[in-house]
């Protein structure tokens, strides 16, 4: 993509971006921008898959919002960020998670059924398999392709203990209590980022995963970023510059933002009346200091919240203010 190329536009650059050089890539529109070659996606799983030489992933298709559905035996459905197939026949997932919720690695195990099934599908669907002989076809009927699911996280990772990279498979208990565990099944695998706990200085930065995890945390930060030395860094950042967007991603972008914000407001209203709430059960039994004390802390508390996730501090204080 060409630096220099003229964006004609039919709008001014929203507020929410001047000053900015690029989109951040954490929310969902700008995600699918920075992502959104195969070459660019193929270095990213290359190195969190650590593949090299002729391990690389040779061919990759891949698709945006992929709705899976299936009834069990009521309907249930799920989207993927990205969901990918390699030509050798590994099944991929890759999410974008900006909030953490109590329900998350519930989750994660969730959207991995999807994702196995689907692929268990495909499989049987391909060319290949359907050229097989009928017998081992039969023989076949519960073979699994390999299934990968990447969850790429704004927060700190469960279990994690402040490790930006984590891995998950199936253990055995025993395996496990004799200190020689090895997975279950290398086709069954979950692949945890976490984007705040990536503290690299651009100098500290090694791989493929350092340096997309390093350009995923600084793009939001407003200044120019480094490419690396590599031509598919490169581009994806042209793809997320702000001077480069048309209007359509700046205006969906903008009301991804807004949607967040406005999600953040009500978490955090909620999180006050519930310290509220508890401190009030105290006022009942005659800590009246203690339930003033507690909305304070507990509009403080909120309104750091709100900053940490970059909340405007006009909104801040509306949210405040009605609570």
């Amino acid at each position: 993509m060409d630096k220099n190329r003229k964006v004609i536009r039919k709008n001014p650059i929203p507020e929410a971006f001047r000053g900015k050089v690029y989109l951040d890539p954490t929310y969902d529109p700008a995600f699918k921008e920075f992502f959104g070659s195969e070459a660019a996606l193929k270095d990213f799983l290359d190195g969190v898959l650590d593949l090299e030489g002729d391990d690389k992933i040779k061919t990759l298709r891949f698709r945006f919002e992929e709705p899976v559905e299936f009834r069990l035996p009521e309907r249930k459905k799920v989207v993927f960020d990205i969901f990918a197939t390699t030509g050798t026949g590994r099944f991929l997932n890759v999410e974008m998670q900006r909030l953490e919720h109590d329900f998350f690695i519930d989750r994660t195990i969730l959207y991995k059924a999807f994702l196995l099934i689907k692929g268990k599908k495909e499989m049987e669907n391909s060319p290949e398999f359907k050229a097989l002989p009928a017998d081992l076809q039969r023989r076949r009927r519960y073979q699994l392709p390999e299934t990968v699911s990447i969850w790429i996280c704004d927060f700190d990772l469960p279990h994690a203990e402040g490790e930006y990279l984590d891995e998950w498979a199936l253990y055995s208990r025993i395996s496990l209590k004799g200190g020689s565990a090895r997975p279950l099944s290398e086709k069954n695998k979950y692949i945890f980022l976490s984007i705040p706990n990536f503290t690299k200085s651009a100098d500290e930065v090694k791989g493929a995963v350092d340096v997309w995890l390093y350009l995923l945390n600084h793009a939001r930060d407003g200044g120019e970023l480094p490419d690396f030395g590599s031509g598919v860094v490169e581009e994806a950042l042209e793809r997320i510059r702000v001077d480069n967007a048309a209007d359509e991603l700046l205006s969906v972008q903008e009301k991804a933002m807004a949607h967040e914000e406005d999600y953040e407001i009500m978490l955090a209203g909620a999180k006050i009346r519930a310290q509220e709430e508890g401190h009030a059960q105290g006022h009942a039994q005659g800590l009246a200091e203690g339930l003033a004390e507690g909305r304070a802390q507990g509009r403080a508390e909120m309104a750091e919240f709100l900053r940490s996730k970059g909340v405007s501090e006009s909104i801040i204080a509306e949210a405040l203010a009605a609570k």
